[in-house]
């Protein structure tokens, strides 16, 4: 899959009405992801997480942490802190 990523956000799709995005907030080298939302009609195959690992890579890359604020993103991180462990961010 061909992830984009343009200002404050991942996405699949067509720029104008992407088929899923991730979008976040930047402040300094902590991004905080405030929703990612896939077409209804592309649910339930795993693309939230695609767009999720996409943005964690780039976060190990860039030596950015990131802070789940969207539910979808904070649940994830919960369920998978071996996965996610190296880019959450710690207060």
């Amino acid at each position: 899959m061909d992830i984009k990523h343009s200002d404050n956000l991942f996405y699949f799709g067509d720029s104008n009405d992407p088929d899923g995005k991730l979008t976040y907030v930047v402040d300094e080298d902590v991004y905080t992801i405030d929703s990612v939302v896939v077409n209804p009609d592309l649910r339930g195959q795993g693309l939230g997480d695609v767009l999720l690992d996409h943005a964690a890579d780039y976060a190990r890359e860039n030596n950015i942490k990131l802070i789940g604020k969207c539910p979808f993103v904070a649940k994830r991180f919960k369920q998978h802190p071996d996965k996610y462990s190296d880019v959450i961010y710690q207060q």
